[in-house]
């Protein structure tokens, strides 16, 4: 009976080595877990100049292959100041999805962002991104610009009117010393249906409060145009999602900004 036992045991400890019991198990290495701060705390060692260079990506899914196609493209690039992900990192919401997407990443020479997608809410997908990245809301401010990343993903959380939270949005973009000009970064556009309804005037309302945000960027419809759907002076820049084989390059110098589209 002992030795039964034992065999047992022994079965049981080898079996965990080896297995993982489910898909959803959230055990992320220190390289991929907190990474949005410790990007922050990396383009706080990056010299600044009067331009402020982003290369500009997101709906990665599954399409591993191109986004490895795109860190290979951009760390080849002569100046990236920061990479900016608009959501949709993983497919599922699947730990293992995160990891594999952010494995690729790493290989980045340059800090990268990444706003929180509907598509990485499923399951338990926003206890991932929250160990990966840290809050759905966050910001910083680099060379006096505030980016501003919120989660939109209003369907997510059917509609409860919390999401996305317009007042935090009103009180990081209230003029401040330390910054000038602002970028807002979200994964899902007011405009659209899965975006809350009840909240899109006010949304808009206080993105154009205080006449200091840029543009915003956005993903989720999988195609690349520059709107100015309220009619005013702020655009709304859709980027292309990772398949197309395309990206963003955004320069922002004396409160201006230039886009440029490149292929990979």
């Amino acid at each position: 009976m002992r030795i039964l036992l034992l065999i047992i045991v022994l079965v049981s400890v080898s079996c965990t080595e080896l297995f993982e019991y489910s898909p959803y198990i959230v055990d992320f290495s220190p390289e991929n877990s907190s990474v949005n701060a410790s990007n922050i705390e990396k383009l706080k060692g990056q010299t600044t100049d009067n331009t402020i260079t982003i290369a500009v990506t997101g709906d990665t899914h599954r399409a591993y292959d191109e986004t490895a196609s795109f860190v290979d493209y951009v760390s080849r690039m002569p100046r990236i100041d920061l990479v900016i992900h608009t959501g949709d990192f993983a497919d599922f919401g699947l730990p293992k999805q995160y990891e594999w997407i952010n494995n690729i990443l790493l290989k980045l020479k340059s800090p990268w962002f990444v706003t929180v997608g509907n598509h990485d809410l499923v399951g338990n997908g926003s206890y991932a991104y929250e160990k990966m990245f840290g809050d759905m809301n966050f910001s910083f401010i680099y060379s006096a610009v505030k980016f501003i990343f919120i989660n939109t993903n209003s369907r997510e959380y059917k509609f409860n009117g919390l999401i996305p939270d317009v007042k935090w949005l009103e009180n990081e973009l209230k003029p401040g010393s330390e910054f000038e000009k602002a970028v807002v970064v979200f994964h899902t556009p007011p405009f659209d249906d899965d975006f809350d309804s009840s909240l899109e005037t006010e949304f808009h309302s206080t993105v154009s409060m205080y006449s200091n945000v840029l543009f915003t960027l956005h993903g989720h419809t999988h195609r690349h145009e520059i709107l100015r759907p309220y009619q005013d002076r702020i655009p709304y820049i859709n980027t292309y999602g990772i398949k197309q084989k395309s990206f963003y390059v955004i320069q922002i110098s004396n409160d201006e900004f230039n886009i440029e589209t490149v292929v990979f």
